[in-house]
């Protein structure tokens, strides 16, 4: 299994093949360049974008800019930037009351049987939890895909995925920012997270323009394009933590993915896109539909990674 770091990864430089389109922003990389995640540019007079200190910033400094705190709640009547709509093209003053909250963490589906290894619960015997049957291949992967989305970097919603073909893992990935772009986890402190987005007033309508992460689907996608196993990717099947935006579905639609199960449908303040989006993947997949763990897959899982793994249970000889 191959784990999706590099340059469409945030931790580590490195790269591969592709041409450039002209005139778009590259990195450098073994062998040549790639060309940089198309980003949209910010609008002039919108106030939309600020840039971090050090980067654009006459009176800045080379240090990531601190937190912003949340807006007491007496400022909730205030308003927002002016922005424009992608749709109609019409600038309007947006409601600070449309920003997103604090995140708040998803309910788990399923109840963790060992809520801490500290609590003094005894869990089931070694010998009780081999008997549990293995789980199936959904849970599998999907189980993959969680321990994968533990990589993210992204304060508000950490993803994780996995790519499958035949039942073999072709990639994974995980949402965060490219390289040589700070890590809004990184940029937490003082027990509060951290969201570049957030922190500039961009509102959840277009966040997808301004969001600092790559998603965790596009990271996969690179990867397997820079390792040339995009001819493989015709007929796979995603699993992932949540189920893809609009514009991973149009990117794995065009890879060939033909199948999506993922944990969490995409929520957000806009139901009506939330909408629009399931529609448009279930036109443009063979199967798109969430998926769980079992209790007992749980268990299963759970003991194998808070014992020592591969401890014999029966007697050498």
């Amino acid at each position: 299994m191959t784990e999706t770091t590099g340059p469409f990864q945030g931790d580590t430089g490195g790269g591969g093949g592709g041409k450039p389109r002209p005139g778009a922003a590259t990195e450098a990389a073994p062998g040549g360049t790639r060309p940089l995640p198309a980003r949209r540019p910010p609008e002039a007079g919108t106030g939309l974008f600020r840039p971090p200190p050090g980067e654009g910033d006459p009176g800045g400094t080379s240090r990531p800019p601190p937190p912003v705190p949340w807006p007491e709640p007496q400022d909730a009547a205030r308003t927002g930037p002016a922005t424009t709509s992608p749709r109609d093209g019409l600038r309007r003053a947006v409601p600070a009351a449309t920003l997103d909250p604090p995140p708040v963490p998803d309910p788990s589906p399923v109840q963790n049987p060992y809520p801490s290894p500290m609590t003094g619960e005894t869990p089931p015997s070694p010998e009780a939890e081999r008997l549990i049957p293995r789980p199936g291949w959904h849970e599998y992967f999907l189980a993959m895909a969680k321990v994968v989305s533990t990589r993210s970097t992204c304060s508000s919603r950490p993803v994780g995925c996995v790519i499958v073909r035949d039942n073999r893992i072709l990639v994974t990935g995980y949402n965060g920012a490219p390289p040589g772009e700070p890590h809004c986890t990184d940029q937490s402190s003082g027990g509060r997270l951290y969201c570049a987005r957030r922190a500039g007033g961009i509102p959840d309508t277009i966040k997808l323009y301004y969001c600092r992460s790559l998603h965790a689907e596009e990271n996969a996608l690179a990867l397997a394009d820079r390792l040339g196993l995009t001819g493989l990717l015709k007929g796979a099947t995603l699993y992932s933590t949540l189920s893809p935006c609009v514009r991973c579905i149009e990117n794995l639609s065009r890879h060939g993915i033909t199948r999506v199960y993922y944990e969490l449908a995409y929520d957000s303040v806009d139901s009506n896109r939330d909408r629009e989006w399931e529609a448009l993947a279930r036109q443009s997949f063979e199967v798109f539909e969430g998926t769980s763990i079992s209790e007992g897959s749980m268990r299963k899982i759970l003991g194998s990674i808070f014992r020592t793994t591969s401890a014999r249970l029966l007697p050498s000889g």
